[in-house]
């Protein structure tokens, strides 16, 4: 018998938790749910294409680059196949690294670009073009312009 109070307690005690849980979410989400359901969707591809930094960040990295390969190539020639793999893999990461770091700015450019455009014209959701197949407003030129009017 005090098996089944304390499987009981249990079971009370999630359905409590639970409701507990649901009502603050109702709570939170309720104004979201009481505005109409806008999607707009924004070409990313093109958005980073017409990103006025993308010539100059592109320009850094193929610096960068170039300045690795020189690198590599002083430092090889005294090494091992497996000491030049070693090598070469390091500077790859250290490519990878500074291609993350210069597009990384330009994508948190093209996201407030996209929330500034999404705000102005009361778009509740925004996704990538790629994900839509049909309807959705399209708000890659007010992203664009956003973006060259630099925010």
């Amino acid at each position: 018998m005090r098996w089944d109070r304390t499987k009981l307690a249990v079971a009370v005690g999630g359905i409590v938790i639970l409701i507990v849980v649901l009502a603050l979410a109702l709570v939170r989400v309720g104004p979201v749910l009481s505005q109409p359901l806008a999607i707009g969707y924004v070409d990313m591809q093109r958005a980073l294409d017409a990103h006025p930094q993308k010539a100059s960040s592109e320009k850094a990295l193929q610096e960068f680059f170039q300045a690795k390969q020189r690198e590599f190539q002083a430092k090889a020639k005294n090494l091992t196949p497996a000491q030049r793999q070693e090598l070469d893999r390091q500077l790859q990461q250290q490519i990878l690294q500074r291609r993350q770091e210069l597009l990384s700015g330009l994508d948190r450019d093209i996201r407030q670009a996209i929330a500034q455009a999404a705000r102005a014209r009361n778009i509740t959701i925004v996704l990538d073009r790629s994900v839509v197949l049909y309807g959705g407003v399209d708000l890659t030129e007010d992203v664009i312009r956003i973006l060259q009017k630099g925010r």
